[in-house]
């Protein structure tokens, strides 16, 4: 039964590969926040971007 939202944030580096992953807001279940941070860094490489930027995205775990 655990439902929650995590809000991320990390950098993409020149090269797309993520660093800096840090937990913004946390949904109060460890296990999620865990997930989230490994989620964003299994999607790594991202696509190339001009310049390095910052990401900032909600992970949203709903059971249906």
């Amino acid at each position: 039964g655990w439902e929650g939202k995590v809000v991320v944030s990390f950098i993409v580096n020149g090269n797309g590969f993520v660093e800096n992953i840090k937990i913004v807001e946390s949904c109060g279940v460890d296990m999620l926040d865990k997930n989230a941070v490994d989620t964003v860094r299994k999607a790594s490489p991202f696509p190339k971007p001009p310049i390095e930027a910052q990401v900032i995205i909600p992970i949203v775990y709903r059971l249906d």
